[in-house]
């Protein structure tokens, strides 16, 4: 796994040969590294202009027109030039799965993590990639210091694995697993913040799960008024 141009300068971070990670994501004058392979082609693809329809179905999505796909709380499907990006990464690390693992990866996360804080309005040290919600809504929920009598409070249209994830650890540490129907179909966002403003238990509840949009349903909940109801 040894080359002419191999980088004898790189600094350990544990086993790996790259920088400290923690240090990296400080650092106000980090330099991220450059993309190794160009984007130019799939940069052209992106447009601000969401055209709805099968125009814009067959120019975005691999899926097969034969097909109207409207499960969209199971499975996929990525936008074409996301898939396409992802395969050039997969590309590039099997020519030299040492060297991109041990060397380069980190840094590239880092810059992932940087610019994607930027879009959300945090600090990147704020910030943690895992593989998919139900990963993260785990490791939120079992962080939580649940006593006995605390609630977690949710709705009916909460994804399933995620209630499941509530009523385990409700049943663990004695709290109470509270699921506040939602009549379907609404009567718009503030009908929802009516619903959860007047049944949200004043005292003992711990935690409130809300989906941005619901599996089920499809339906866009008003998350930033349903924030300020909690607060």
């Amino acid at each position: 796994a040894m080359s002419s141009t191999a980088n004898n300068q790189s600094k350990s971070f544990g086993s790996f040969h790259s920088e400290n990670v923690e240090d990296m994501i400080k650092s106000s004058d980090w330099k991220a590294p450059p993309l190794p392979f160009s984007i130019s082609d799939l940069e052209e693809k992106i447009s601000s202009e969401a055209e709805f329809g099968r125009d814009f179905l067959s120019k975005n999505f691999l899926l097969d027109s034969e097909w109207t796909f409207v499960n969209h709380g199971a499975f996929g499907a990525p936008l074409h030039v996301a898939y396409e990006l992802a395969e050039r990464w997969r590309r590039h690390a099997e020519l030299q799965p040492l060297r991109f693992i041990d060397r380069l990866l980190f840094p590239h996360i880092v810059q992932v993590i940087k610019q994607f804080s930027a879009f959300l309005g945090c600090e990147p040290t704020d910030l943690v990639l895992v593989p998919n919600a139900t990963t993260a809504l785990n490791a939120v929920i079992k962080s939580i210091d649940l006593q006995p009598g605390d609630s977690i409070y949710f709705l009916d249209c909460t994804y399933a694995s995620v209630k499941k994830m509530i009523r385990s650890i409700c049943e663990e540490r004695g709290a109470i697993a509270i699921e506040q129907a939602l009549p379907i179909p609404t009567a718009g966002w503030a009908a929802i913040v009516d619903l959860v403003t007047e049944t949200l238990p004043a005292t003992g509840c711990r935690l409130a799960v809300f989906d941005h949009v619901t599996s089920n349903e499809g339906l866009v909940l008003p998350v930033g008024d349903l924030a300020r109801v909690c607060r």
